[in-house]
């Protein structure tokens, strides 16, 4: 074996290592997840290390200005009743409340402010709040607490008010 086959073969095996990083793999699932939402960005932390991805652009179908000026991404389509169901933005996990012994953030009938939070996603242990795109009568709420959803499920039929 020559001098350039050992440094190939001493490649090859570094390449391995690197493709086989738990670090490199997460990172790759936090692209996909970024690539299959309409997220602008995407920020895990776990102990010292911590990733964030952005993107420069975001289609959006609806957006609601939020207190500090930033964008966020809403999905809404309008029901066969007349009514607004608004959608997932992301394949997550669906939580009504902001934590495990707090009460849900809203009920069937209640009504709500734009901007307010309506559930939580969480997706790798970073969670996203959903806001209600504009005032609005919760009618019906599509998915029970903690159920995973796919990106433009259903998750409640609102009225504007």
């Amino acid at each position: 074996m020559n001098k350039n086959d050992k440094s190939k073969d001493q490649d090859s095996t570094a390449d391995a290592e690197v493709n086989s990083d738990p670090l490199l793999e997460r990172l790759e699932q936090l692209i996909s997840i970024a690539e299959q939402s309409d997220l602008a960005s995407v920020r895990v932390r776990d102990g010292e290390i911590e990733i964030e991805i952005s993107r420069a652009t975001v289609q959006q179908i609806s957006t609601t200005p939020t207190s500090t000026g930033a964008v966020t991404p809403t999905l809404v389509t309008e029901s066969e009743t007349g009514d607004d169901i608004i959608r997932s933005p992301m394949p997550a996990r669906f939580y009504r409340s902001p934590a495990p012994d707090e009460p849900p953030f809203i009920d069937i009938g209640d009504s709500v402010g734009a901007g307010d939070p309506i559930a939580t996603l969480e997706v790798m242990k970073t969670y996203n709040d959903v806001e209600a795109p504009f005032d609005c009568e919760i009618l019906e709420i599509f998915i029970e607490d903690g159920e995973a959803v796919e990106y433009n499920q259903p998750l409640f039929r609102v009225r504007q008010n």
